[in-house]
C-alpha cells in the first residue's frame, strides 16, 4: 500500500513539474511576442512632410518688410506660390520594449527665403574710398538636411511601433542656399515701382548649422502585420549656431553687424529663418520587420 501511494505521489510530482515547465515556456513566449507589434522588432519609415509659412513669415522682419512695399503684389504674381515648404524623410528604428523604440531620423527639406541685396558688393579701395554695387532682392531656394536620434514612447495600451507615440529628439541640421535662375527685383523707382526680371544668382557655397530639439506626436495605424500608415505633428526649436557665433551672446565674430559681408548676413538670416520654423506635419508608410 505504502509503495502504491509513493508511486502515485512521484507521478504527481513529475506531472506537476512538466505542467509548470510548459506553462513557464508558454508565458515566456507570450512575453517575448508582446515586444513589438506581432513580434516585429525593426522599423523603417518613408514619407513626406509639409510646412506652412504663415507663422514664419509673420515673425520674419524681411518678410514683413517685403509685404509692406508697393511692389509686393506685382512681385508675388511673378513667382511660384511660396506658402508651403516640403520635405521627405526616412527613419530606421528598433523596438526595445513594448512601449519604447529608439530611431534615427533623416529629413531633407526644400525651402525658400526672401533675401535683400544678393550679390551686392561694398568695399574700400587702397585710398580709402568706398565703392558699392547694388545686388538683387529675390526669393531664393534653400535645402536643409537633418539627422536626428529619437526616443519614441508609446502611449498606454499601445504596442510599439504602432498606436499613439510620443517623440523626443535632438539633432543637427545643415542648410545651404541654392544658386539658380530667379525672378528678382533689379531696380526701384523712388519707392513707387520696381523693375522685375530673371537673373542668374550665384550664392556663396557655404553651409549654416542649427541644433534642433523636437517633440512630436505620431499615430501609426496598422494596415497589415508588416505595414502601418503614419501621420504626425511636430514642434521643433532650431538653434542657429552661426548666428550665435557671429552676432549673438558669444560675440566671437571679428565683424560688427554693419561691417559684415552681405554673404554673412544672408547666412545668419537663413539660420534665424530656420529658428522661426516652429511647426510641421508629415505622413508616410511604416514597414515592420
Amino acid at each position: 500500500m505504502f509503495k502504491s501511494i509513493s508511486f502515485v505521489f512521484a507521478l504527481s510530482l513529475i506531472a506537476s513539474s512538466t505542467a509548470f515547465g510548459q506553462t513557464g515556456s508558454t508565458t515566456a513566449k507570450k512575453k517575448n511576442s508582446d515586444v513589438g507589434f506581432y513580434g516585429k522588432r525593426f522599423v523603417m519609415q518613408f514619407g513626406a512632410g509639409f510646412h506652412h509659412n504663415s507663422v514664419l513669415k509673420l515673425a520674419s522682419y524681411p518678410e514683413r518688410q517685403l509685404r509692406n512695399n508697393s511692389f509686393y503684389l506685382s512681385y508675388k504674381s511673378r513667382i511660384p506660390n511660396d506658402q508651403f515648404n516640403y520635405s521627405v524623410y526616412g527613419n530606421l528604428g528598433v523596438v526595445l520594449k513594448a512601449r519604447t523604440t529608439l530611431s534615427l531620423d533623416f529629413n531633407y527639406y526644400f525651402g525658400n527665403i526672401f533675401l535683400k541685396n544678393v550679390g551686392g558688393v561694398g568695399y574700400y579701395d587702397s585710398y580709402g574710398y568706398y565703392y558699392y554695387t547694388n545686388g538683387y532682392d529675390a526669393r531664393v531656394k534653400y535645402n536643409t538636411f537633418r539627422i536626428m536620434p529619437r526616443i519614441e514612447l508609446a502611449a498606454n495600451g499601445a504596442n510599439a511601433p504602432v498606436g499613439l507615440v510620443n517623440i523626443l529628439g535632438i539633432g543637427v541640421e545643415m542648410s545651404k542656399l541654392k544658386s539658380g535662375n530667379y525672378t528678382a527685383i533689379t531696380a526701384y523707382d523712388s519707392g513707387l515701382g520696381s523693375t522685375i526680371s530673371d537673373r542668374d544668382i550665384q550664392m556663396v557655397d557655404e553651409k549654416v548649422f542649427n541644433l534642433t530639439f523636437l517633440y512630436g506626436l505620431e499615430y501609426r495605424l496598422p494596415i497589415s502585420k508588416n505595414i502601418a500608415w503614419n501621420f504626425g505633428g511636430y514642434a521643433h526649436l532650431n538653434i542657429p549656431v552661426q548666428f550665435l557665433i557671429d552676432e549673438g551672446p558669444f560675440g566671437t565674430s571679428s565683424y560688427s553687424s554693419s561691417q559684415q559681408t552681405y554673404d554673412q548676413q544672408h547666412k545668419n538670416q537663413l539660420g534665424k529663418y530656420r529658428f522661426q520654423n516652429l511647426f510641421s506635419v508629415r505622413t508616410g508608410i511604416v514597414i515592420m520587420l
